[in-house]
């Protein structure tokens, strides 16, 4: 894919690129756990984790799948990647997320993610010094 030139006032991005900027963030990220995704269940239903930790959702039900996060979209940050879902939680709390299936509206899994504060014991709020395009820091 070759990057589309988009120009915000003086800023100049390359749309194409803008994913991969947003992304690094997700890998970069200390791994906390895996949630893999089942046809029937979640495992584990509910992961501890730190803030700034990642959370990988993996899809093992065999069928399309859509995640969506309750609550505050600020506490967190969704990457998709190809074959999971990867999240980086930045507010301590509760995140409870359901998983829903393409094939059966009905049919539908509940989790969450319990995010601890960090290891210093500060809960870590994400600081953009650049530019935030739909949640998307982009640096000078």
């Amino acid at each position: 894919m070759r990057p589309v030139p988009i120009l915000l006032g003086r800023a100049l991005l390359l749309v194409g690129q803008l994913s991969l900027l947003g992304a690094v963030g997700a890998f970069a990220a200390e791994a906390a756990g895996e949630v893999v995704i089942e046809a029937t269940a979640l495992r584990p239903p509910v992961l501890p984790a730190t803030a700034g930790q990642r959370v990988t959702f993996v899809n093992r039900s065999g069928r399309m799948i859509h995640i969506q996060f309750l609550g505050d979209e600020t506490g967190h940050r969704v990457f998709q990647v190809p074959g999971e879902i990867r999240a980086v939680f930045h507010a301590a709390g509760r995140h409870d997320y359901v998983v829903h299936f393409s094939a059966r509206r009905d049919a539908s899994l509940r989790g969450a993610v319990e995010v601890a504060t960090d290891r210093s014991g500060d809960p870590v709020v994400p600081v953009c010094s650049g530019l935030a395009i739909k949640g998307v820091c982009v640096e000078r």
